[in-house]
């Protein structure tokens, strides 16, 4: 049986939390700005390292550009096959939502986007100056967890979502993470989860990786991660491991707070899967989470991981 949103990731010993007295009132103390209940200001962080190729696609989603890689028309979802993408009409609690992925208007200092780079020699950097929108930190060091945590820290959101380069956020994402924080009281979430190939290998991936994330509670990055602030700092951050970090920062959530279940999917591109083949990819992906919950080293995982963004 289908589980509601967001109540079984929940440990049973510790009852769910509240929403963050924060998001309740006309502030929150040390970022200067005022916003009403179900409208926090978001930050969006994205780690990047050589990626020229995908950038200015995926900044290209929060102000009308384009919002889903390498998607051919009619790709097959998890539930069926879908139509290309077009304007989306619907309207929901701050006025119409536009093309998947689009920023909804729901104010001049209600959206944050800030690009954390690792040292790219691609002229990534180049790219995302060129977008007034965008905030660009180059921390000169490689690892997501240390980009992520630096543009955390950099930043002056209520929630923080962070993004991969080569992922692509669902129409209303904004209105939808704003219900999972403000409306269910969660410390967290991620989306479910889709690539963009139509060969059925990736249907398969797709599957089983929202049941891995939805029943095992076993959370990847490529789902756009979010949380408040304030479970951010409670946890931490992100673990500073090389490996798995999203991972283990998600486990972190489910345990202070809740990590929530968006039914709405996030769109990522295959070349991952592509790089290595789609068996091979998810054979080593396994094989490496299971080496990890042995305990192995993440720095020796690391070498057979590899850096791909």
């Amino acid at each position: 049986m289908k589980p509601l949103s967001g109540h079984w990731n929940v440990p049973s010993d510790k009852p769910t939390s509240s929403t963050p007295a924060s998001l309740l009132d006309h502030g929150t103390p040390g970022h200067g700005h005022a916003y009403r209940a179900g409208d926090p200001r978001i930050s969006v962080i994205i780690p990047t390292l050589n990626e020229a190729s995908t950038i200015e696609e995926c900044l290209g989603q929060f102000d009308g550009g384009s919002a889903r890689p390498d998607e051919p028309a009619g790709l097959p979802g998890p539930s069926g096959p879908t139509e290309p993408h077009g304007p989306d009409e619907s309207t929901g609690p701050t006025g119409p939502t536009g093309p998947p992925g689009t920023a909804a208007p729901t104010g001049p200092t209600s959206l944050e986007i800030i690009v954390v780079d690792g040292g790219s020699d691609d002229g990534t950097p180049e790219i995302v100056r060129s977008r007034p929108g965008a905030r660009l930190i180059e921390s000169g060091i490689r690892g997501r967890a240390i980009q992520m945590n630096a543009g955390a820290a950099a930043s002056s959101g209520d929630v923080l979502l962070f993004l991969h380069a080569d992922t692509r956020l669902p129409a209303g994402w904004r209105e939808l993470v704003a219900e999972s924080i403000c409306g269910r009281g969660k410390a967290g979430g991620r989306f479910r989860f889709d690539i963009a190939h139509a060969k059925r290998i990736y249907r398969w991936i797709t599957r089983g990786t929202n049941f891995r994330s939805r029943f095992l509670g076993i959370t990847y990055g490529d789902q756009a991660i979010y949380t408040t602030r304030e479970a951010f700092e409670a946890v931490g951050g992100y673990p500073g491991i090389p490996v798995f970090e999203d991972s283990r920062f998600a486990d972190l959530l489910k345990k202070n707070g809740g990590l929530d279940w968006i039914d709405e999917a996030v769109l990522t591109s295959a070349r991952r899967w592509e790089r290595r083949g789609p068996v091979r990819t998810l054979l080593l992906t396994w094989l490496l989470w299971l080496a990890h919950t042995l305990f192995v080293p993440p720095g020796f995982l690391s070498r057979f991981y590899g850096v791909v963004r």
